[in-house]
């Protein structure tokens, strides 16, 4: 079985990690594993079991753009989630109940990033 990891650049990986763990995310790897005195220049985040990976880039967003590219996770609640990401995020929308039977939550990182949550149950 194959598994596609996205990997995403960020101007600050130490503040993304911080950022992440903050609002619920794991670090499950890092370069820090084999290398633990160089600085870090990759990250994998997972929330249950779904895993993305952070890298250093230089490539600053101009203000108001959107990111090319989010994260889309599948779970089976996003209790407690809605709150949690009140005081770390922008919240983009928050959907009580979708067109497909799906509660989501859309928001913002803190690189610009969207990232969504979608589950069956209610936050």
């Amino acid at each position: 079985m194959a598994v596609c990891i996205p990997y995403l650049g960020v101007t600050n990986l130490a503040q993304t990690i911080k950022w992440y763990l903050a609002i619920g995310f794991s670090c499950t790897g890092s370069s820090l594993t084999w290398a633990p005195q160089a600085p870090i220049t990759w990250a994998q985040l997972e929330w249950e079991g779904a895993a993305f990976m952070l890298f250093s880039s230089e490539k600053e967003m101009l203000p108001g753009q959107v990111r090319d590219a989010g994260l889309y996770f599948k779970v089976n609640n996003i209790n407690g989630l809605v709150d949690t990401l009140q005081l770390y995020a922008r919240i983009i929308e928050l959907t009580e109940q979708t067109f497909y039977g799906k509660q989501e939550v859309v928001f913002e990182d803190l690189n610009g990033y969207r990232i969504t949550f979608s589950a069956n149950q209610k936050y």
